[in-house]
This record gives structure tokens, C-alpha cells and sequence, in this order.
């Protein structure tokens, strides 16, 4: 006996078996219910999320013979076919393969026909953006004078690329992604119907790589209770998807808290000779730290983020020793340190990376020292001048027409208007240079300061009140490696 997959079999069979396309659901059984049906429908959005399953149903529901309020029986003759595909009238057509002129010629000729078994012919066109160009001039004009039996749903993923010509014709639903917690509820529901017990642990990470595809979701369950067996185990799960194992990445990020450089690239080392990926490892870091945010930024666990009660504990006790901008100031580096690992020695290129994420947490030694060391007079202005017209006010945020000249002076302003751009800034080397305001920096700091540079510019112009460019340079042999240095030479200065 054949099998059939979960996909095929989980289908969902009438309106209320859709999941996670409430507001699309609910048109549609109110136009079956209240007879108010459009001659053509544009249902666009990511690949598995039931674009051509509601297709189907909103088929089925108005040829239904004993259709009941807005949901088809799934009983009389018209719904078994249906599910059974063997209705003649629902003719679907795939237009990455069905996409010339003669095709649609031809499917101009059979639209006047009447329906055979059902009151409409419905006709589902899938990936319909895929249509050539003198295709959709014919199609074009099927669309303009439809005939009364004859309905057509296009479904596409890229529904930018639908003409507007034919878009102006169509009543357009855009489905959405599935969140990850409804996807995990799907999941849990057929393991329980179907006999397969599991580990609590291993949905959120089948639904975190299906990314919002419930019907991915369901071929990765196949694949793993194919492997499995009765029982569905963590680590079996991460073997298959191909997911590092959260004490790996948790060890990464504590190690670099710890300041624990060597732990961190062993723990690199045995997790490569394991058998993991570079790549593996690198997502794996972009993922955590990514929940890590969030929850610093929300300040709870929020709906949207599925976690399971330890790693949400675990991630909650991380998250109470850095700030908010460290998180985003490494996964930032993260994101756009990616082509790295693209090279010829990977292995290589991911201790780099781990090595400069520590590099990027050691800004919290700074902001210590800062706090715990007397600052040089010209910073905090504490200096005791000869008569007091010379004192210099303290420093204020400047109002409107009243702008100041001193590099540091900015620095504290951009700390109030760009709290974790300024809060690195004050760590390195700042000069105006004419209209150039200079920041110097090694070279791994460099592109953590020029990524939101038009919006330090912006707040250049206001502090200096003229216009303003914004350079980051290589701080090379001449950047301050220490607090201390940069003090014994301000404080040479004023002593002169």
C-alpha cells in the first residue's frame, strides 16, 4: 500500500482547517454565504501557507450539494471528487510549465463550456506570475468578459509581478507567514493523532527552519519520524534539520562574557570535528543572539518568540549581564560579516568572527573604566581656572541656533539622540577636521560605526549647526589601546 505524505494528508479539507489566514478565511465563507462571489481572486504569498488549499475549499464550498452556512459537507458526491481530485470541473494549471499563448488560447476555448458535474468551473492558476507577456494579453481579455459559470483563482508567490492590468480585475489576498507558535501547535496535534510521542524540545526548531511554511513544517516532520521512529528525540531532530545543539551556543556566548577566549575556540573545535558546519555554528549564533535581544528588549518572553522554559531561563540569566547595544552591536557585526565565511578557509574565517565578538563585548571595560576612573579635566570640566568669567558652563543639550564646536561635546550629545552609537564612540578618538567630524577605529570596529552613518550625519549638522561630514579612519599604530594613555595625554595638555 502506498504512502501518503503528512502534507497531503493534513490537507486542510474546509475553511476552518486553514491555519493562520484568518482575515483571508473570513471573507471568504461570508462571499459563500451571501452569494457574493468575485469572477476572479488573487491569493499571493510565501510557498506553504495554503494559497492553493483555500483555493480548493472556496471550489468546493460553491459546488457543494448539501452545503450548510458558509462550509462544504465533504460528504455529497461534488465534495468527495473534489478531495479525490477527480472533479472535472476545478481544472488546475501550473504556469511555470502552462505559461505560453497557446496554452491560454486553449483555455479561452473551454472557459464557454458549462460545468459538467458542479455550478461553476473554477480554475486555479498556481505561480501565475510565470505567465509570458503575450499570455497575459490573453488571458487578459478571458478576464475582462468572463462568463457567469466560470471562476478564477490566481495563486502566486510573487504577486509584485502580476500586471497591473490583470491585478485591477482580481479582488487580491496577501496570506501571511505562519507564525512559529502556530506551526508548533500543527505539529504537536498530528504527532498526538497519529501516535508519536516526542521531546518537547524538538518543534520550535522544525517550525524556526520551515520560516513561516507550514507545509515545509510538515515534510521536515515526515522526514524526521522517517528516521525516528514512535519517538521523536532532540537530538535526532538537530542531526536531521542540521542545527547546532543549544549547549554549543551557549557555551560560545558565556565564553565570551567570561572572557574566556580559549574555551570558546575549543568548543569551536570539538563542535567542527563532530561533524557540525561552519555555517551551522554561524546561524546558530545569529539565532540566539537574536532571541537574546528581543527579550532584552521586551523585557518578557512575548507570544511571538517560542522558546522552551529552559532555554527561555537560561537566555534570561544571559541577557541580565550585557546591554541591549552589545547584543546589537555583535549581531549586526554578525550579519554583515557573513560573505567571511564564504571563502576558501571557513574554519578559519568563523574563529575570526567569534574573536572579533569578543573584541566588540570588551566595550564593556571601557564604559567600567570610564565609570570608575576620574576623568581628564577637559572632560569633565573640573578644572579650577584662574578668575571665574573663564569657568566653562557644564554641558547641555544644545537648543535651536546655539550649537556647539567640541568634538567630545558631541559625543555626549549623540549619547542622548544614539545611545549605542555613542556609547561606543566615547571609547575611541574623535576630531573635527574643518567640516569633518573623524572618528578613528581598527578596522573591526569600522563598519560598526558607518552602518547608520546618514543619521550621525543628521545629528552632526545639528550640533555644529553647518554642514557636516562624517569619516571613520583606520585608528592603525596611533589609536590609544587604554583609558590611561589617553588620560596622562590630556592631562600633558592642560599642564603646559
Amino acid at each position: 500500500m502506498s504512502y501518503t505524505v503528512i502534507a497531503r494528508r493534513w490537507r486542510p479539507k474546509k475553511f476552518d482547517d486553514v491555519i493562520g489566514q484568518p482575515h483571508v478565511v473570513k471573507t471568504m465563507k461570508n462571499s459563500v454565504k451571501y452569494g457574493r462571489l468575485s469572477h476572479a481572486y488573487l491569493f499571493g504569498g510565501p510557498r506553504g501557507v495554503g494559497k492553493t488549499s483555500l483555493a480548493r475549499i472556496l471550489a468546493k464550498a460553491i459546488n457543494c450539494l448539501n452545503i450548510t452556512a458558509d462550509e462544504p459537507c465533504g460528504t455529497c458526491e461534488n465534495c468527495v471528487a473534489i478531495d479525490q481530485g477527480s472533479f472535472p470541473d476545478i481544472i488546475e494549471i501550473d504556469a511555470a510549465s502552462t505559461r505560453g499563448i497557446d496554452d491560454i488560447r486553449e483555455l479561452r476555448d473551454t472557459v464557454r463550456y458549462m460545468p459538467l458535474m458542479g455550478k461553476y468551473k473554477v480554475y486555479i492558476l498556481d505561480e501565475s506570475h510565470q505567465l509570458t507577456g503575450p499570455a497575459k494579453d490573453a488571458f487578459l481579455k478571458t478576464l475582462e468578459e468572463p462568463p457567469n459559470h466560470s471562476i478564477f483563482i490566481l495563486a502566486t508567490t510573487e504577486a509584485q509581478k502580476i500586471s497591473p492590468t490583470i491585478l485591477s480585475r482580481c479582488q487580491r489576498f496577501d496570506f501571511r507567514r505562519i507564525s512559529e507558535v502556530e506551526i508548533v501547535k500543527q505539529l504537536k496535534r498530528i504527532c498526538d493523532e497519529e501516535g508519536i510521542t516526542y521531546d518537547e524540545e524538538v518543534f520550535p526548531y522544525i517550525a524556526v527552519e520551515a520560516d513561516g511554511s507550514l507545509r515545509d513544517a510538515e515534510s521536515i516532520l515526515d522526514q524526521v519520524i522517517s528516521f525516528s521512529g514512535e519517538h521523536l528525540a532532540y537530538k535526532d531532530v538537530l542531526s536531521i534539520i542540521g542545527i547546532i545543539e543549544n549547549e554549543i551556543l551557549f557555551t560560545l556566548i558565556r565564553s565570551i562574557l567570561e572572557e574566556n577566549l580559549k574555551m570558546g575556540l575549543e568548543i569551536i573545535e570539538k563542535s567542527l570535528n563532530e561533524g557540525n558546519d561552519v555555517h551551522q555554528i554561524y546561524r546558530g549564533l545569529v539565532s540566539m543572539l537574536r532571541n537574546m535581544m528581543i527579550l532584552k528588549i521586551c523585557e518578557e518572553r512575548p507570544s511571538f518568540l517560542h522558546l522552551a522554559d529552559e532555554e527561555y531561563q537560561r537566555l534570561s540569566g544571559i541577557i541580565e549581564q550585557i546591554e541591549y547595544y552589545e547584543i546589537q552591536n555583535m549581531l549586526n557585526y554578525l550579519l554583515t560579516a557573513e560573505d567571511l565565511l564564504k571563502g576558501l578557509f571557513p574554519k578559519i574565517a568563523l574563529e575570526i568572527l567569534y574573536i572579533n565578538l569578543y573584541n566588540i563585548s570588551k566595550l564593556r571595560d571601557i564604559e567600567k573604566i570610564i565609570d570608575t576612573t576620574e576623568k581628564p579635566e577637559f572632560l569633565t570640566e573640573k578644572r579650577e581656572f584662574q578668575n571665574e568669567e573663564t569657568l566653562p558652563a557644564p554641558y547641555k543639550e544644545p537648543e535651536a541656533g546655539k550649537f556647539g564646536q567640541d568634538a567630545h561635546g558631541f559625543v555626549e550629545y549623540l549619547k542622548k539622540k544614539m545611545p549605542s552609537v555613542g556609547n561606543m564612540m566615547d571609547s575611541h578618538e574623535v576630531k573635527v577636521e574643518g567640516h569633518m567630524f573623524v572618528v578613528l577605529a581598527d578596522k573591526q570596529s569600522q563598519t560598526l560605526f558607518t552602518h547608520r552613518g546618514e543619521e550621525v550625519k543628521k545629528h552632526l549638522t545639528e550640533f555644529f549647526g553647518r554642514p557636516m561630514n562624517y569619516v571613520v579612519r583606520d585608528a592603525g599604530d596611533t589609536k590609544r589601546n587604554t583609558l590611561d594613555e589617553y588620560v596622562k595625554e590630556a592631562q600633558s595638555l592642560f599642564n603646559r
